[in-house]
């Protein structure tokens, strides 16, 4: 079994364990433990990523840092993507938001990176549109899951539209930056990732 074959049985594993475990609350507080799956998602990708240097490191310190700080932004304004506020499922925070956060986005991404990579002929600007159409959908999978797990909550329990437009827009201006330094992503396991976290955020949400 070579390294891409073993990363994406991990990755099955682990994420259909944690949709049967979670749905059928077969194990309490087993949602408890998605910063960690965050964490090892991150690092299996990372470890399936062929090209490594500086404006490699550069991106992805870019996408994650960026990430957590809009967040905070978000969290302490309201004026990006709403009224919310995070749970404690997503584990420890830092200026009230979960320090996973910046995983996540960088997870989010990659993955969206490594699946319009593969039109090679695009312009990098129309790479960016297309990572950022792939995750205002992803967000709408999520939401319902993220309330009823309370990742975090909205204000009066609605969700408002400029939460949809303000990550299209943050993923596009991430994804471009992340276009502009990165070489097209060939990266099988991160494709397999986003697919896998697709089916756990639909099998949780129905």
């Amino acid at each position: 079994m070579n390294k891409h074959t073993a990363s994406i049985a991990i990755l099955v594993i682990l994420y259909s364990v944690g949709l049967i475990g979670i749905k059928f609350n077969l194990v309490e507080n087993l949602v408890l433990l998605t910063p960690i799956n965050l964490l090892i998602s991150l690092g299996i990708i990372l470890w399936n990523h062929e090209k490594w240097d500086n404006k490699f490191l550069l991106a992805i310190s870019i996408v994650a840092l960026a990430g957590f700080f809009v967040e905070v932004a978000g969290v302490k304004t309201g004026a990006i993507f709403g009224d919310y506020t995070y749970g404690k499922t997503l584990g420890w925070q830092w200026l009230d938001v979960p320090l996973v956060m910046a995983v996540n986005w960088l997870i989010l991404i990659y993955c969206s990176a490594a699946i319009v990579s593969r039109r090679v002929e695009w312009h990098w600007a129309m790479k960016a549109f297309a990572s950022a159409v792939i995750l205002m959908t992803m967000d709408f999978l999520i939401e319902p899951v993220a309330i009823r797990y309370d990742f975090w909550q909205w204000a009066d329990g609605v969700i408002p539209d400029q939460n949809y437009l303000a990550w299209g827009g943050i993923a596009f201006v991430l994804s471009a930056i992340f276009f502009q330094l990165v070489p097209p992503v060939n990266n099988k396991v991160a494709l397999a990732l986003f697919l896998l976290q697709i089916g756990f955020f639909v099998g949780l949400a129905i």
